[in-house]
C-alpha cells in the first residue's frame, strides 16, 4: 500500500509539473505523456482540483498559481484539514478530559464532537463560538490575548495547563521533522504548547502533508512524545516511515 501511495504521489507530481511547464493541457495529452489511462488522469485531476493545485474548465487543465501562496489557503486544504479533524474526533470518548491548542485543525475537531460530553481546557478562544454537547465543560486557560488568532498565551495560560492532565490532547503544529521535532512558528505560544504536551495523556497531532518533514522556528516537543499522528496520504512516505520508527502510530486519511 505504501508503495502504491508513493507511485500515485510521484505520478501526480509529474502531472502538475507538466501542466505548470506548458501552461495548460488536456486529459488525452497527459495520458499520452505519462503512459497511463485517461481514466487515471481524470481521477488524478479531480483530486488535484479539489486540493486547489489545478483548475479544470471545459476540458482545459491549468496550473493554479494561487496554490503556491500559503497566505491564502484554498478551500481544498480546508477540506483536507476537516477530514483529519473528523478522524481525530473518533479518538475521543464520551467523558474524556481534552486539551486543544490554538491550531485551526485541532479546533475543527470540536465540530465533530457535539455528540460527546467532554471536559475541555484550551487556549483557543474560537471555541466560544462553537456548538458543544449541552453537558460538556468548556474552560479557557486565561492569559494574554494575542491577535490576529486571539490566542491565549503567557504565564497564566501555562499555569492553567500545569495542574491538569488530559485523557486526550489534540494539537496542530507548523512543522513535524525528525531533527527539530514538533514545532511552531509563534514564539508566544511555544511555552503553552510545550506544557500542553508535557501534561498530555494520549497525544494526537494533526498535520496535513504541508507540515510533514517541515521545520519551523520553535520546538515544542519530540516526535517520540506523539502517540498518534493523523495526516493525509499525500505526506512524504519516507518521512512517515521514519516517524513510525520512532514508535508513533500513523493514520493517513484518504482524501
Amino acid at each position: 500500500m505504501k508503495r502504491s501511495n508513493e507511485e500515485v504521489r510521484q505520478r501526480r507530481k509529474q502531472l502538475i509539473d507538466l501542466i505548470k511547464t506548458s501552461g495548460f493541457s488536456d486529459v488525452k495529452t497527459l495520458s499520452h505523456q505519462l503512459g497511463v489511462s485517461e481514466m487515471t488522469i481524470r481521477r488524478d485531476c479531480t483530486v488535484l482540483s479539489e486540493m486547489g493545485q489545478i483548475k479544470q474548465t471545459h476540458g482545459k487543465i491549468e496550473y493554479c498559481e494561487a496554490y503556491e501562496d500559503e497566505a491564502h489557503p484554498t478551500d481544498s486544504i480546508e477540506y483536507i484539514k476537516d477530514r483529519l479533524a473528523k478522524e481525530a474526533a473518533r479518538q475521543v470518548k464520551d467523558g474524556d478530559t481534552l486539551f486543544v491548542n490554538t491550531s485551526t485543525s485541532a479546533a475543527q475537531t470540536l465540530r465533530h464532537l457535539t455528540d460527546k460530553r467532554i471536559s475541555l481546557l484550551t487556549n483557543n478562544t474560537s471555541v466560544i463560538q462553537m456548538e458543544h454537547h449541552p453537558k460538556s465543560t468548556i474552560v479557557l486557560s486565561g492569559g494574554e490575548i494575542r491577535y490576529p488568532k486571539a490566542a491565549l498565551s503567557g504565564d497564566i495560560a501555562v499555569e492553567s495547563f500545569s495542574h491538569v492532565r488530559s485523557d486526550v490532547t489534540i494539537i496542530g503544529c507548523s512543522g513535524l521533522d525528525l531533527q527539530t521535532g514538533i514545532s511552531t512558528s509563534v514564539i508566544h505560544e511555544a511555552k503553552v504548547n510545550a506544557k500542553i504536551i508535557e501534561n498530555s495523556g494520549k497525544l494526537i497531532v494533526i498535520a496535513d502533508y504541508r507540515k510533514i518533514g517541515k521545520q519551523s522556528n520553535f520546538t515544542i516537543g519530540a516526535i517520540a512524545a506523539i502517540d498518534l499522528l493523523i495526516t493525509d496520504h499525500y505526506s512524504d512516505p519516507k518521512v512517515i516511515d521514519l516517524i513510525e520508527q520512532q514508535g508513533v502510530q500513523v493514520i493517513q486519511v484518504p482524501v
